[in-house]
Protein backbone atom coordinates (compact mmCIF):
# COMPACT_ATOMS: atom_id res chain seq x y z
CA UNK A 1 0.00 0.00 0.00
CA UNK A 2 3.51 2.19 0.62
CA UNK A 3 4.05 1.77 -2.51
CA UNK A 4 0.72 2.58 -4.13
CA UNK A 5 0.78 5.96 -2.71
CA UNK A 6 4.24 6.78 -4.15
CA UNK A 7 2.98 5.31 -7.41
CA UNK A 8 -0.11 7.80 -7.15
CA UNK A 9 2.92 10.44 -6.56
CA UNK A 10 4.68 9.46 -9.67
CA UNK A 11 1.38 9.46 -11.77
CA UNK A 12 0.54 12.67 -10.77
CA UNK A 13 3.43 14.01 -11.93
CA UNK A 14 3.25 12.05 -15.14
CA UNK A 15 0.31 13.98 -15.66
CA UNK A 16 2.39 17.44 -16.96
CA UNK A 17 2.58 15.59 -19.56
CA UNK A 18 4.61 17.96 -22.68
CA UNK A 19 5.37 20.32 -19.93
CA UNK A 20 9.20 21.59 -20.48
CA UNK A 21 11.80 21.88 -18.81
CA UNK A 22 11.90 22.99 -15.32
CA UNK A 23 13.76 21.65 -14.17
CA UNK A 24 24.87 42.25 -0.82
CA UNK A 25 25.93 45.28 -2.80
CA UNK A 26 24.39 48.12 -1.40
CA UNK A 27 23.12 49.12 1.88
CA UNK A 28 18.79 49.40 2.64
CA UNK A 29 16.83 52.10 3.16
CA UNK A 30 14.95 52.43 5.55
CA UNK A 31 -6.37 31.52 11.15
CA UNK A 32 -8.24 29.53 12.08
CA UNK A 33 -6.00 25.80 12.46
CA UNK A 34 -8.15 22.66 12.16
CA UNK A 35 -6.27 19.51 13.13
CA UNK A 36 -4.20 18.00 10.31
CA UNK A 37 -5.66 14.41 9.24
CA UNK A 38 -2.23 12.03 8.88
CA UNK A 39 -3.01 9.01 6.95
CA UNK A 40 -3.72 5.89 7.71
CA UNK A 41 -1.32 3.83 9.79
CA UNK A 42 -1.30 1.03 7.42
CA UNK A 43 0.29 3.30 4.55
CA UNK A 44 3.57 3.64 6.88
CA UNK A 45 3.37 -0.56 8.23
CA UNK A 46 5.56 -1.83 5.58
CA UNK A 47 8.51 0.20 6.64
CA UNK A 48 9.91 1.70 10.09
CA UNK A 49 10.22 5.03 7.42
CA UNK A 50 7.36 6.90 6.39
CA UNK A 51 6.28 7.70 3.10
CA UNK A 52 7.77 10.29 0.74
CA UNK A 53 11.09 10.01 2.22
CA UNK A 54 13.80 12.56 0.81
CA UNK A 55 15.37 9.73 -1.15
CA UNK A 56 12.93 7.74 -2.16
CA UNK A 57 11.38 10.65 -3.14
CA UNK A 58 14.42 11.41 -5.54
CA UNK A 59 14.33 8.36 -6.82
CA UNK A 60 10.66 7.85 -7.76
CA UNK A 61 9.92 10.83 -9.48
CA UNK A 62 11.42 12.24 -12.92
CA UNK A 63 14.04 14.85 -12.77
CA UNK A 64 12.77 17.23 -15.58
CA UNK A 65 15.09 17.68 -17.93
CA UNK A 66 17.13 20.36 -18.65
CA UNK A 67 16.10 20.87 -22.13
CA UNK A 68 12.66 20.68 -22.98
CA UNK A 69 10.54 20.12 -26.08
CA UNK A 70 9.04 24.04 -25.79
CA UNK A 71 12.41 25.71 -26.00
CA UNK A 72 14.45 23.62 -28.68
CA UNK A 73 11.16 24.60 -31.21
CA UNK A 74 11.27 28.56 -30.04
CA UNK A 75 11.71 31.06 -32.52
CA UNK A 76 14.26 32.98 -31.30
CA UNK A 77 12.74 36.38 -33.68
CA UNK A 78 9.95 35.92 -31.16
CA UNK A 79 9.76 37.22 -27.33
CA UNK A 80 8.94 33.90 -25.41
CA UNK A 81 6.57 34.12 -22.39
CA UNK A 82 6.05 30.45 -20.69
CA UNK A 83 3.58 30.73 -18.06
CA UNK A 84 3.31 28.06 -15.60
CA UNK A 85 0.17 27.24 -13.12
CA UNK A 86 -0.41 24.29 -10.64
CA UNK A 87 -4.54 24.79 -10.15
CA UNK A 88 -4.33 20.98 -11.52
CA UNK A 89 -3.38 19.87 -7.64
CA UNK A 90 -6.86 19.95 -5.31
CA UNK A 91 -6.33 21.12 -2.08
CA UNK A 92 -9.33 20.86 -0.04
CA UNK A 93 -9.18 23.63 3.06
CA UNK A 94 -11.70 23.52 5.95
CA UNK A 95 -14.94 25.66 5.31
CA UNK A 96 -14.66 29.24 5.84
CA UNK A 97 -10.56 28.75 5.41
CA UNK A 98 -9.40 32.23 4.98
CA UNK A 99 -7.23 31.73 2.31
CA UNK A 100 -8.47 32.01 -1.06
CA UNK A 101 -7.21 28.12 -2.86
CA UNK A 102 -9.80 28.84 -5.51
CA UNK A 103 -8.63 31.84 -7.11
CA UNK A 104 -5.39 30.58 -8.43
CA UNK A 105 -7.57 28.69 -10.77
CA UNK A 106 -9.60 31.54 -11.63
CA UNK A 107 -6.91 34.28 -11.95
CA UNK A 108 -5.45 31.34 -14.63
CA UNK A 109 -8.62 30.96 -16.43
CA UNK A 110 -8.95 34.92 -16.85
CA UNK A 111 -5.20 35.58 -17.92
CA UNK A 112 -5.67 32.41 -20.71
CA UNK A 113 -8.88 33.95 -21.40
CA UNK A 114 -7.85 37.08 -22.10
CA UNK A 115 -4.57 35.62 -24.06
CA UNK A 116 -6.30 33.66 -26.42
CA UNK A 117 -9.14 35.85 -27.32
CA UNK A 118 -6.84 38.15 -28.86
CA UNK A 119 -6.47 37.88 -32.47
CA UNK A 120 -4.39 35.33 -34.68
CA UNK A 121 -1.68 38.19 -35.62
CA UNK A 122 -2.21 39.56 -31.87
CA UNK A 123 -1.39 36.04 -30.80
CA UNK A 124 1.91 35.44 -33.47
CA UNK A 125 3.71 38.41 -31.77
CA UNK A 126 4.49 36.25 -28.70
CA UNK A 127 5.46 32.54 -28.22
CA UNK A 128 2.98 32.34 -24.92
CA UNK A 129 2.58 29.07 -23.29
CA UNK A 130 0.33 27.67 -20.50
CA UNK A 131 2.00 24.92 -19.22
CA UNK A 132 1.32 22.33 -15.91
CA UNK A 133 4.05 23.25 -12.85
CA UNK A 134 6.51 20.27 -12.43
CA UNK A 135 7.00 18.84 -8.97
CA UNK A 136 10.56 20.45 -7.41
CA UNK A 137 12.98 17.49 -6.29
CA UNK A 138 13.83 17.38 -3.07
CA UNK A 139 17.23 18.05 -4.42
CA UNK A 140 16.44 21.11 -5.69
CA UNK A 141 14.46 22.14 -2.57
CA UNK A 142 16.93 21.67 -0.31
CA UNK A 143 18.99 23.90 -2.27
CA UNK A 144 17.26 26.39 0.35
CA UNK A 145 15.35 24.64 3.46
CA UNK A 146 17.06 22.20 5.92
CA UNK A 147 16.78 18.89 4.59
CA UNK A 148 15.16 17.35 8.16
CA UNK A 149 12.60 20.25 7.83
CA UNK A 150 12.05 19.28 4.22
CA UNK A 151 11.67 15.76 4.99
CA UNK A 152 9.80 15.87 8.09
CA UNK A 153 7.19 18.05 6.09
CA UNK A 154 6.87 15.32 3.27
CA UNK A 155 6.18 13.18 6.09
CA UNK A 156 3.91 14.74 7.74
CA UNK A 157 5.60 15.37 10.86
CA UNK A 158 5.67 18.98 11.71
CA UNK A 159 4.04 19.50 14.80
CA UNK A 160 1.47 21.21 15.36
CA UNK A 161 2.46 24.74 16.08
CA UNK A 162 4.54 24.42 13.23
CA UNK A 163 1.73 23.74 11.23
CA UNK A 164 -0.21 26.28 12.99
CA UNK A 165 2.58 28.75 11.83
CA UNK A 166 2.31 27.99 7.82
CA UNK A 167 -1.70 27.91 8.82
CA UNK A 168 -2.74 24.91 6.00
CA UNK A 169 -3.63 21.45 7.98
CA UNK A 170 -1.06 18.82 6.43
CA UNK A 171 -2.54 16.48 3.68
CA UNK A 172 -1.14 14.74 0.35
CA UNK A 173 -2.77 17.50 -1.58
CA UNK A 174 -1.23 20.09 0.17
CA UNK A 175 2.12 18.53 -0.18
CA UNK A 176 1.67 18.36 -4.24
CA UNK A 177 0.26 21.92 -3.92
CA UNK A 178 3.67 22.94 -2.14
CA UNK A 179 5.99 20.89 -4.11
CA UNK A 180 4.52 22.25 -7.80
CA UNK A 181 4.82 25.60 -6.10
CA UNK A 182 8.30 25.80 -6.28
CA UNK A 183 8.58 23.63 -9.42
CA UNK A 184 7.22 26.32 -11.50
CA UNK A 185 8.24 28.84 -10.52
CA UNK A 186 12.15 27.05 -11.15
CA UNK A 187 10.60 25.81 -14.18
CA UNK A 188 9.96 29.12 -15.23
CA UNK A 189 13.42 30.51 -14.00
CA UNK A 190 15.15 27.51 -15.99
CA UNK A 191 13.08 28.00 -19.38
CA UNK A 192 14.58 31.30 -20.02
CA UNK A 193 18.26 29.98 -18.80
CA UNK A 194 17.65 27.64 -21.41
CA UNK A 195 16.20 29.65 -24.11
CA UNK A 196 18.88 32.30 -23.52
CA UNK A 197 21.66 29.58 -24.16
CA UNK A 198 20.59 28.78 -27.12
CA UNK A 199 19.21 32.18 -28.45
CA UNK A 200 21.56 35.34 -26.13
CA UNK A 201 19.62 37.61 -27.72
CA UNK A 202 15.88 36.74 -27.13
CA UNK A 203 13.62 38.53 -25.71
CA UNK A 204 12.52 35.86 -22.99
CA UNK A 205 10.30 36.27 -19.70
CA UNK A 206 8.41 33.22 -17.82
CA UNK A 207 5.66 33.39 -14.68
CA UNK A 208 3.90 31.27 -12.86
CA UNK A 209 0.47 31.89 -11.68
CA UNK A 210 1.53 30.35 -8.35
CA UNK A 211 4.61 30.68 -5.97
CA UNK A 212 5.55 33.87 -4.47
CA UNK A 213 5.83 32.27 -0.90
CA UNK A 214 7.79 34.68 1.08
CA UNK A 215 7.68 34.05 3.81
CA UNK A 216 9.45 30.41 4.13
CA UNK A 217 12.62 30.18 6.26
CA UNK A 218 15.31 27.60 6.26
CA UNK A 219 13.63 25.53 8.91
CA UNK A 220 9.92 26.18 9.40
CA UNK A 221 7.19 28.25 7.57
CA UNK A 222 4.80 30.83 8.21
CA UNK A 223 2.05 33.13 6.84
CA UNK A 224 0.84 29.98 3.68
CA UNK A 225 4.38 29.31 2.66
CA UNK A 226 6.06 26.16 3.30
CA UNK A 227 8.99 26.43 0.86
CA UNK A 228 10.35 29.85 -0.64
CA UNK A 229 9.96 29.05 -4.40
CA UNK A 230 11.87 32.15 -5.73
CA UNK A 231 14.52 31.90 -3.26
CA UNK A 232 14.92 27.46 -4.33
CA UNK A 233 14.78 28.62 -8.40
CA UNK A 234 17.13 31.57 -7.90
CA UNK A 235 19.91 28.94 -6.05
CA UNK A 236 18.98 26.53 -8.95
CA UNK A 237 19.52 28.91 -11.54
CA UNK A 238 22.93 30.40 -9.85
CA UNK A 239 24.34 26.63 -9.58
CA UNK A 240 23.17 25.43 -12.78
CA UNK A 241 23.78 28.27 -15.18
CA UNK A 242 27.27 29.55 -13.38
CA UNK A 243 28.34 31.76 -16.89
CA UNK A 244 24.85 32.94 -17.90
CA UNK A 245 23.49 33.85 -13.90
CA UNK A 246 25.96 35.73 -11.58
CA UNK A 247 23.49 37.98 -9.75
CA UNK A 248 19.44 37.48 -9.18
CA UNK A 249 17.57 40.79 -8.04
CA UNK A 250 14.01 39.92 -6.60
CA UNK A 251 11.79 42.66 -6.62
CA UNK A 252 8.75 41.92 -3.78
CA UNK A 253 6.11 43.79 -4.00
CA UNK A 254 3.42 42.31 -1.55
CA UNK A 255 1.94 44.75 0.74
CA UNK A 256 3.93 41.88 3.26
CA UNK A 257 7.88 42.17 3.62
CA UNK A 258 9.59 39.08 2.23
CA UNK A 259 10.81 38.29 5.34
CA UNK A 260 11.59 34.54 4.74
CA UNK A 261 13.65 36.01 1.69
CA UNK A 262 15.55 38.28 3.00
CA UNK A 263 16.86 35.72 5.66
CA UNK A 264 17.90 33.02 3.71
CA UNK A 265 20.12 35.54 1.30
CA UNK A 266 21.28 37.62 4.08
CA UNK A 267 25.01 38.33 3.56
CA UNK A 268 24.82 36.70 -0.26
CA UNK A 269 26.35 39.12 -2.75
CA UNK A 270 24.84 36.69 -5.55
CA UNK A 271 20.91 37.71 -4.62
CA UNK A 272 19.38 40.92 -3.87
CA UNK A 273 16.41 41.41 -2.10
CA UNK A 274 14.01 44.75 -2.43
CA UNK A 275 11.33 44.40 -0.06
CA UNK A 276 8.51 47.52 -0.65
CA UNK A 277 6.21 46.97 2.14
CA UNK A 278 3.00 48.36 4.71
CA UNK A 279 4.91 49.08 7.74
CA UNK A 280 1.71 48.58 9.86
CA UNK A 281 1.50 44.55 8.20
CA UNK A 282 3.80 42.72 10.31
CA UNK A 283 2.70 39.58 12.09
CA UNK A 284 6.02 38.35 13.13
CA UNK A 285 9.37 40.10 13.32
CA UNK A 286 10.71 42.48 10.22
CA UNK A 287 14.03 40.78 8.92
CA UNK A 288 16.34 43.06 6.74
CA UNK A 289 16.49 42.78 3.33
CA UNK A 290 18.95 44.34 1.17
CA UNK A 291 16.77 46.96 0.56
CA UNK A 292 13.39 47.67 2.64
CA UNK A 293 10.92 50.59 1.94
CA UNK A 294 8.22 51.29 4.41
CA UNK A 295 5.03 52.59 3.24
CA UNK A 296 2.03 53.93 5.36
CA UNK A 297 -1.45 52.38 5.33
CA UNK A 298 -3.34 54.14 3.13
CA UNK A 299 -0.98 54.40 1.25
CA UNK A 300 -2.49 55.63 -2.40
CA UNK A 301 -1.12 55.39 -6.15
CA UNK A 302 1.22 58.94 -6.12
CA UNK A 303 2.78 57.95 -3.07
CA UNK A 304 3.43 54.48 -3.78
CA UNK A 305 4.21 54.98 -7.59
CA UNK A 306 6.56 58.07 -6.95
CA UNK A 307 8.34 55.61 -4.33
CA UNK A 308 9.15 52.90 -6.47
CA UNK A 309 10.26 55.05 -9.36
CA UNK A 310 12.81 56.26 -7.18
CA UNK A 311 14.04 53.07 -5.74
CA UNK A 312 14.00 51.11 -9.16
CA UNK A 313 16.70 54.36 -10.24
CA UNK A 314 18.27 53.79 -7.32
CA UNK A 315 18.72 49.90 -7.81
CA UNK A 316 19.82 50.39 -11.29
CA UNK A 317 22.34 53.01 -10.46
CA UNK A 318 23.84 50.96 -7.19
CA UNK A 319 23.49 47.13 -8.24
CA UNK A 320 25.37 46.21 -10.68
CA UNK A 321 25.25 44.02 -13.20
CA UNK A 322 22.02 41.83 -12.64
CA UNK A 323 21.29 38.92 -14.72
CA UNK A 324 17.80 37.78 -14.03
CA UNK A 325 14.68 39.65 -12.19
CA UNK A 326 12.44 37.51 -9.98
CA UNK A 327 9.00 39.88 -9.39
CA UNK A 328 6.84 38.80 -6.53
CA UNK A 329 3.70 40.36 -7.85
CA UNK A 330 1.18 40.54 -4.90
CA UNK A 331 -1.88 42.65 -5.14
CA UNK A 332 -2.77 43.00 -2.02
CA UNK A 333 -1.60 46.25 -2.11
CA UNK A 334 -5.27 46.88 -3.76
CA UNK A 335 -7.53 48.68 -1.59
CA UNK A 336 -10.50 46.41 -2.06
CA UNK A 337 -7.50 43.58 -0.70
CA UNK A 338 -9.40 42.63 2.81
CA UNK A 339 -6.00 42.24 4.37
CA UNK A 340 -3.80 44.37 3.25
CA UNK A 341 -4.58 47.91 4.22
CA UNK A 342 -2.75 50.21 1.56
CA UNK A 343 -4.87 52.08 -0.97
CA UNK A 344 -3.78 51.70 -4.39
CA UNK A 345 -6.66 51.67 -7.46
CA UNK A 346 -6.53 48.86 -9.98
CA UNK A 347 -4.97 51.49 -12.49
CA UNK A 348 -2.24 52.32 -10.00
CA UNK A 349 -1.42 48.39 -9.71
CA UNK A 350 -1.16 48.13 -13.61
CA UNK A 351 1.41 51.17 -13.83
CA UNK A 352 3.09 49.39 -10.68
CA UNK A 353 3.64 46.38 -12.91
CA UNK A 354 4.50 48.72 -15.79
CA UNK A 355 7.15 49.84 -13.88
CA UNK A 356 8.76 46.91 -13.23
CA UNK A 357 8.30 45.58 -16.73
CA UNK A 358 9.60 49.07 -18.15
CA UNK A 359 13.14 48.35 -15.49
CA UNK A 360 13.65 44.99 -16.89
CA UNK A 361 13.44 46.11 -20.47
CA UNK A 362 15.60 48.90 -19.84
CA UNK A 363 18.25 46.89 -18.11
CA UNK A 364 17.72 44.32 -20.96
CA UNK A 365 17.01 41.68 -18.21
CA UNK A 366 15.31 38.63 -18.16
CA UNK A 367 12.16 38.68 -15.90
CA UNK A 368 10.07 35.28 -14.33
CA UNK A 369 7.14 36.99 -12.63
CA UNK A 370 5.21 35.16 -9.67
CA UNK A 371 1.91 35.28 -7.91
CA UNK A 372 1.84 36.84 -4.65
CA UNK A 373 -0.75 37.79 -2.09
CA UNK A 374 -3.95 39.13 -2.99
CA UNK A 375 -7.08 38.06 -0.54
CA UNK A 376 -10.57 38.97 -1.74
CA UNK A 377 -14.03 39.86 0.09
CA UNK A 378 -15.98 37.25 0.91
CA UNK A 379 -18.82 38.73 -1.63
CA UNK A 380 -16.69 39.86 -4.52
CA UNK A 381 -13.61 38.36 -5.67
CA UNK A 382 -13.74 40.08 -9.14
CA UNK A 383 -11.11 43.22 -8.48
CA UNK A 384 -8.72 40.51 -7.12
CA UNK A 385 -9.02 38.44 -9.74
CA UNK A 386 -8.19 40.91 -12.42
CA UNK A 387 -5.84 42.41 -11.02
CA UNK A 388 -4.21 39.16 -10.78
CA UNK A 389 -4.20 38.48 -14.17
CA UNK A 390 -3.97 41.56 -15.43
CA UNK A 391 -0.42 41.12 -14.23
CA UNK A 392 0.46 37.94 -16.70
CA UNK A 393 -1.66 39.46 -19.87
CA UNK A 394 0.19 43.21 -19.04
CA UNK A 395 3.55 41.45 -19.04
CA UNK A 396 2.55 39.44 -22.71
CA UNK A 397 1.47 43.20 -24.11
CA UNK A 398 4.63 44.65 -23.16
CA UNK A 399 6.87 41.56 -25.08
CA UNK A 400 4.44 42.33 -27.81
CA UNK A 401 4.91 45.60 -28.00
CA UNK A 402 8.62 45.14 -27.75
CA UNK A 403 8.58 42.76 -30.74
CA UNK A 404 6.25 45.62 -32.75
CA UNK A 405 8.74 48.32 -32.19
CA UNK A 406 12.18 46.04 -33.29
CA UNK A 407 10.12 44.87 -36.29
CA UNK A 408 9.07 48.38 -37.21
CA UNK A 409 13.40 49.04 -36.99
CA UNK A 410 13.97 46.28 -39.20
CA UNK A 411 11.74 47.15 -41.93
Amino acid sequence: KRSTLLNMMIYLSSIQGSAAAFGKCFPGARSSFVQRKRLPRHYLSATSSAMLSAEEYDSRIQNHPLVGEHEKVQDPSKPFFPIYYNDVYEVHLPENHRFPMDKYRKVRRLAQTWIESQSAEEQSQVVCEFRVSPLATVEEITTTHSPEYVDRYLRGDLTEKELQNVGFPWSIGGVMRSLSSVGGTVAAAVSVCEALTQFPDAPVWSAHVAGGTHHAFYDYGEGFCVFSDIAVAANVVLKRYPELIRKALIIDLDVHQGNGNARLFQGRTDVLTFSMQCDANYFSPKEESDLDVELPVGCNDETYLFTLKHWLKQIEVKAGNVNLIFFQAGVDVLEQDRLGRMSLTSEGVKRRNQLVFDFAREQNVPLVITMGGGYPARDDWTPILEAHADVYFQARQDLARQYAAKSNIQR
